[in-house]
């Protein structure tokens, strides 16, 4: 199976500026700087994730909005950055509405099951739950599990309409987590009745939660 390789950064908005004016900025101005970096191809896809309005409960939002950007190779990163694209329009339009610093992950993604996004159904809402390697498991043994879909957190009662896993790759620069757990749900409601019941299947496996 061949993995996707991909980043995914944690935005916050500016001091200032409100949910829905950061949500506007990054819909409209800042994702056509972006979609001018498709197209020089210095990556091959880009997708926005917006917080919602309301989280799971007992769960916090580890950001405002949290891009997806897939390229072939971490060079393209480096490419990216010196660009004339990149200089004169993402790269200073950052600070319209995003509070620095900007974590991000460079990460191998793998599909684990469920729709393709072509066929997920409208008003589908993505849940992005982020990981950190439990202590004393080498990387290795961590990455490999992860991507099998060991660890996992839904029941067997609720299953996502399409389920990917993210692990963090070695660059030498420390990751602001090792592994991320998507998964897509027909609309809120069901992501938050899915995450419920999530914690009660652990409590039966492993006792209360902590």
């Amino acid at each position: 199976m061949s993995d996707a390789l991909k980043v995914l950064s944690l935005l916050r908005r500016r001091p200032g500026l409100d949910a829905a004016g950061f949500s506007l900025h990054w819909r409209t101005t800042h994702k056509e700087h972006a979609l001018t970096l498709v197209r020089a191809g210095f990556f091959r896809g880009y997708v926005q994730n917006h917080a919602h309005e309301t989280q799971p409960e007992g769960l916090e939002s580890a950001a405002d909005g949290m891009p997806e950007l897939w390229i072939d190779d971490l060079s393209a990163l480096e490419r990216l950055a010196a660009s004339r694209e990149y200089c004169e329009g993402a790269g200073p339009d950052e600070a319209n509405f995003v509070q620095p610093p900007v974590l991000s992950c460079i990460a191998r993604e793998r599909v684990l099951t469920g729709l393709r996004h072509a066929d997920l159904p409208a008003g589908a809402v993505k849940l992005i739950l982020l990981a950190m390697r439990p202590p004393g498991r080498p990387p290795a043994r961590f990455e490999a599990g992860w991507l099998a879909g060991e660890d996992g957190w839904w029941a067997p009662a609720h299953a996502p309409l399409r389920l990917t896993r993210q692990v963090a790759v070695e660059t030498g620069t420390p990751s602001p987590f090792d592994g991320a757990d998507c998964s897509w749900w027909p609309d809120a409601a069901a992501a938050q009745q899915a995450w419920r019941a999530a914690a009660a299947h652990a409590r039966r496996i492993a006792g209360p939660l902590r």
